[in-house]
């Protein structure tokens, strides 16, 4: 199985620090040895940067390994174990279309016999952007093509429940569509999205746990200990640093929070975290 993690958080100076304190924590790799490629995607002055890269490691990377010294405040982090799809850049995580980036641990089950149906009810030009050949690339269409029937594609002010709904439509999109073509398997959807202001995530059929940070007093990453005076500069950002972060893959629960199975999850930059049902129930 996959890995992923995805942080939002108030302060893109310290999402180095940030990921210091997951790095004992979050695992990237299911279990199984060393994924068969890495990548994240973060948002910089504006743009959407992507870096994706195959393992070629005799052991898993840490979140600081593989990320090193980025500012963002959001940030999506990947890593694959090949189902659907060679292991190639075009079918790596996270996926990326305009604002827009997305990952996926799991597999659409049933997908060659679903696969018609989904890119008959994309868009043409959804169905144009499509860049590999895995099942989750194709879920982040469906995904954007709902946005885009709620005319919310572009929205950079979309609030996070209606995104979080958006993916949970996905879900059942994807789920009634494998019931019409006879699929008896159950999929595992675990998907994260973010736009770089608003963080979402569904829970079917895989773990996915969220936890929320305040602060990062100490941070042996900067020297900061409980010693060091209030004068230092350095002291009040990290004290007034706020992150939530989704992760399905622990060493250490110690903070996180499982999300209910069968759930969505969304934040928006003010990070209050919102939990429903993908059918609509919370």
């Amino acid at each position: 199985m996959g890995a992923l993690t995805a942080i939002l958080q108030s302060d893109p100076t310290l999402l180095r620090c940030q990921l210091h304190r997951l790095a004992a924590q979050v695992l990237l790799a299911g279990g199984d040895g060393p994924p068969d490629a890495y990548g994240f995607g973060y948002y910089a002055d504006g743009s959407v940067l992507l870096g994706k890269r195959p393992t070629g490691a005799s052991a898993p990377l840490s979140l600081p390994d593989l990320v090193g010294r980025v500012d963002s405040e959001a940030l999506l982090v990947h890593a694959r174990r090949a189902t659907i799809g060679k292991a190639k850049d075009e079918n790596t995580h996270p996926f990326r279309y305009r604002r827009w980036l997305f990952a996926h641990d799991g597999t659409i089950e049933g997908f060659d016999r679903v696969k018609p149906r989904l890119v008959a009810a994309l868009p043409d030009f959804l169905r144009r952007a499509i860049g590999g050949d895995t099942d989750s690339e194709h879920a982040f269409m469906v995904f954007l093509s709902v946005l885009k029937e709620e005319g919310r594609l572009d929205d950079l002010d979309l609030d996070p429940q209606t995104a979080g709904r958006a993916l949970a439509r996905t879900v059942r999109q994807l789920e009634a569509w494998g019931r019409d073509v006879g699929e008896q398997k159950p999929s595992r959807l675990v998907f994260v999205a973010t736009n770089g202001r608003v963080l979402v995530a569904t829970r079917r059929g895989g773990p996915l746990f969220y936890a929320l940070f305040e602060g990062i007093v100490p941070c042996a990453l900067d020297g900061i200990d409980l010693t060091t005076p209030e004068s230092d500069p350095r002291v009040r950002p990290h004290r007034r640093v706020k992150a939530v972060c989704f992760a399905n893959r622990l060493a250490q629960p110690g903070g996180f929070i499982e999300v209910p199975e069968g759930s969505f999850i969304a934040v928006g930059r003010s990070l209050q975290v919102i939990v429903s049902g993908l059918n609509g129930a919370s």
